[in-house]
């Protein structure tokens, strides 16, 4: 008795815990149905992620436009105005006979106005390799984003929606289970009753119905817990009343590329290789930078200025020149700076190749992991015929008296399980097409 005591007490506490943790008002909301594709057009609309990548290629933009203004020359307008305690004379005399002038220096009040342009001329070519690295900048942006459009909008949120499904399927086999072993604990109670079994036989079966009320309880947990995770994929709150839509029907089984057309595939359409292919490009473009600083800097200026309440100044007053300078040497700063950029081409090109052989592995993993879950779901599906067929033959035996409670638990916890593994590889099986798909670098349902 104590073994079932303890079986109530445990699968008490946790339906306690599962009621704690449900939200408050979230069994009362009504609950939303949703389709594959809805999911995962509300992730690639809503999913933080996704968000913050699109705002990612705006500020990049926004860089390419900072670097693009400069290529232009530099219009400055500047302007002071001074008020002094007083204005200011020097007294001046050119005839000793005659008393001191009050030559006016400046009035009380000076202000002064100019403008001003400056267009860099050798400095052209290090502000347009700039900009082009800033352009490319754009274009990193831009896979970035589409490599978090398939891995969140796409392939996590397919991922997601498959492991609810996965959950609920499992919950009902764990109900089965519990209506299942009720069925075997009154069949014990009733053989009991006409003096058939002993107690232990009623003893066994009733602690094999409180072990399946409590992994009941664990998958309805379960199920909590994953359809939160697939709200937060989408971008809602964990505790969006969401549910996914049951397959129509068994998914078809199959691969009709050979692991060599897919790595080739996922050479051609994987945007991480872009990716660092346009990084290469930009490196190639922070070498040139470097060696442009050893060019002299030569710059055309326009000028107009104009003076009030000062005398000694012209009023109006505009130059047309330009500047030279040059940085002879700089103590080995422009070389350093040469041999980083140099670095950092050599580390994007090693980058490249790592990328390439990650991208691989990826594609070959994904394809194994479809084989095996591909021969997993045929292994299940024929488990399940057996165990169904030993549960039948041992309820039959149990009927006859040449069976025990034992016996028929064991052969009903061999059919829970076989049920639960064919669940489990037919959602594996989904979600191991799905990471196959990312892998080669497509995108899409």
């Amino acid at each position: 008795m104590s073994r079932i005591l303890q079986a109530a007490v445990l699968a008490l506490t946790a339906s306690v815990a599962v009621t704690l943790a449900t939200p408050a008002g979230a069994q009362d909301a009504p609950v939303r149905k949703m389709s594959l594709e809805e999911c995962v057009a509300a992730a690639l609309r809503d999913n933080p992620d996704v968000k913050t990548s699109t705002d990612q290629v705006a500020v990049a933009r926004g860089g390419r436009l900072e670097a693009g203004g400069r290529l232009g020359p530099l219009l400055r307008v500047d302007g002071s105005l001074q008020e002094w305690n007083s204005d200011y004379s020097i007294p001046f005399q050119l005839d000793p006979s005659q008393p001191p002038v009050n030559f006016p220096v400046r009035d009380q009040l000076t202000w002064n106005f100019s403008a001003s342009a400056i267009q860099p001329i050798t400095g052209l070519w290090s502000l347009y390799e700039t900009y082009r690295v800033r352009d490319l900048g754009v274009d990193v942006a831009a896979i970035q984003r589409e490599a978090t459009l398939r891995d969140v909008g796409y392939y996590r949120t397919i991922e997601a929606y498959y492991r609810l499904l996965q959950a609920e399927r499992l919950e009902e086999v764990a109900a089965a289970s519990v209506e299942q072993l009720e069925g075997q604990r009154k069949r014990a109670n009733s053989f009991h009753d006409n003096g058939v079994v002993s107690k232990d036989d009623v003893l066994r079966a009733e602690l094999a119905v409180a072990n399946a009320k409590q992994r009941q309880i664990l998958a309805r947990a379960h199920v909590s817990l994953t359809r939160s995770r697939l709200a937060v994929q989408m971008g809602l709150s964990p505790n969006a009343a969401i549910d996914a839509v049951p397959l129509a029907s068994e998914p078809s089984v199959g691969n009709d590329v050979t692991l060599e057309r897919a790595e080739q595939r996922a050479v051609e359409e994987r945007v991480e290789l872009r990716e660092v292919d346009k990084h290469i490009q930009q490196a190639q473009g922070g070498v040139r930078i470097a060696w442009l600083k050893w060019a002299p800097q030569l710059n055309l200026m326009a000028s107009y200025q104009h003076v009030e309440g000062s005398p000694f100044q012209q009023k109006d007053g505009a130059y047309v020149g330009g500047t030279l300078s040059w940085d002879v040497w700089d103590w080995g700063s422009t070389i350093g700076g040469i041999h980083e950029a140099n670095a950092r081409l050599r580390m994007a090109r090693t980058a490249r190749e790592k990328v390439q052989d990650q991208i691989e592995l990826e594609v070959r993993e994904a394809y194994l992991n479809l084989d095996a879950a591909k021969d997993a779901m045929d292994v299940a599906k024929a488990a399940v015929a057996s165990a169904e067929e030993n549960y039948r033959l041992v309820s039959k035996r149990y009927d006859a008296n040449t069976a025990t409670s034992f016996d028929v638990v064991d052969a009903e916890g061999l059919l829970t399980q076989a049920r639960g593994q064919l669940q489990t590889a037919t959602y594996d099986y989904l979600i191991a097409r799905a990471a196959l798909k990312r892998a080669m670098g497509e995108s899409g349902l």
